[in-house]
């Protein structure tokens, strides 16, 4: 009676325990789906007819072709603008094999506009033709580009 009781008892702990897994795996979904973008019904991602107009992108620096030395600051100054931007990238691309020397995707989430002010201290050891590309999306999946070519000297 006694080892019967004790099973029992066991098995009744394992089954607890498997419920308090499953409660927490349960929870990390809910903190999860609570910390994405909006809830679906108060923000929608999908196209919308009415918005077919890109986001604009502005590059004011670097200038074209404008020339680096190996170890200097290259500042990215520029504006993009949209009804509501969702998504930004900021990079910059080494033209002979696509490289990503730097990458950064500022928080743009419903912002109307965005100042680029973002600095990159370049790191090369030869003569080095790159590209200083912005790419935004806006909600309902217009996208846009800019690009500016340098050079950095070793």
């Amino acid at each position: 009676m006694l080892t019967k009781l004790k099973n029992q008892n066991s098995n009744i702990m394992s089954k607890f325990k498997s419920l308090k897994t499953i409660t927490a795996c349960l929870t990390i979904l809910a903190v999860v789906q609570l910390s994405s973008c909006k809830k679906e019904e108060e923000h929608d991602h999908t196209q919308n007819a009415v918005d077919t107009a890109n986001p604009t992108i502005s590059i004011t620096s670097p200038s074209t072709m404008q020339v680096f030395y190996n170890g200097d600051t290259v500042k990215i100054r520029g504006l993009v603008s949209d009804a509501s931007l969702h998504e930004l990238l900021i990079k910059v691309v080494k033209d002979s094999d696509n490289s990503v020397l730097f990458s950064e995707t500022p928080t743009v989430h419903d912002l109307s506009s965005y100042t680029i002010n973002t600095n990159w201290k370049s790191q090369v050891t030869d003569h080095t033709n790159a590209r200083v590309i912005v790419v935004a999306e806006d909600h309902s999946s217009n996208v846009s580009s800019d690009t500016v070519h340098i050079h950095i000297m070793p």
